[in-house]
């Protein structure tokens, strides 16, 4: 893809999530729909098991507020062929509030042919300065995805349950990448989000994944 190509297609993503985050402003009082945008950046170190990635979110709808937001940053290794894990540390933007959390994931990925399906176990230590608390959650994610043949398109389906000490919340996805190149890749999809002591949201996520 061409450096011209690029920002165009940038220039496209930000118009199209604006007017998402004009409308969340305007629906203060729903919190039931909205859009989240994201940008994520990776690099494979060569022949080394090792990568790292940073990964940028916006939630526009959940606080009804730009800022609303959160920031990641990983390093991971590649034990196996089907087997990584990783450590992230994030930080997190919510009105008046902000937060830390440490997160520690294991995938495995099995594949065979155009299909492959993975199983990732996430646990989470957050922790809340402004109001002095602190917890943990396990989020666990079975994701399938189907690379169409002689196509750019990637669908898959996924399922992430948040637990710890119960269940917490439910997120279900049925989403589509696109390949722009082997490089660049468009992502989207519709989430179903349950709670359990609060009413289901619906979300539209779109974003970009880039390899270095």
């Amino acid at each position: 893809m061409t450096t011209r190509r690029l920002k165009y297609l940038l220039v496209a993503l930000l118009a199209l999530l604006f007017p998402l985050s004009l409308q969340a402003q305007e629906a203060q009082e729903d919190n039931t729909f909205g859009g989240w945008e994201f940008l994520e950046v990776s690099h494979d170190f060569g022949n080394s098991p090792v990568f790292a990635s940073i990964y940028f979110e916006h939630d526009n709808f959940q606080y009804k507020r730009l800022d609303n937001w959160y920031v990641r940053t990983t390093v991971g290794v590649k034990i196996l062929p089907w087997l990584k894990a990783d450590v992230a540390y994030d930080f997190l933007k919510e009105p008046g509030s902000y937060s830390h959390r440490a997160v520690f994931d294991l995938t495995g990925t099995l594949k065979q042919g155009n299909l492959k399906a993975s199983l990732r176990e996430r646990y989470i230590h957050i922790w809340t300065p402004t109001s002095g608390t602190q917890g943990n959650v396990l989020r666990s994610m079975l994701k399938v995805q189907y690379d169409i043949p002689d196509s750019r398109f990637s669908p898959y389906v996924a399922i992430e349950v948040f637990t710890w000490e119960g269940w917490k919340k439910t997120r279900h996805y049925v989403a589509c990448c696109y390949n722009f190149s082997k490089l660049v890749q468009l992502e989207a999809y519709y989430l179903y989000y349950t709670f359990n002591n609060r009413p289901a949201e619906h979300v539209l996520g779109i974003g970009l994944n880039f390899k270095i």
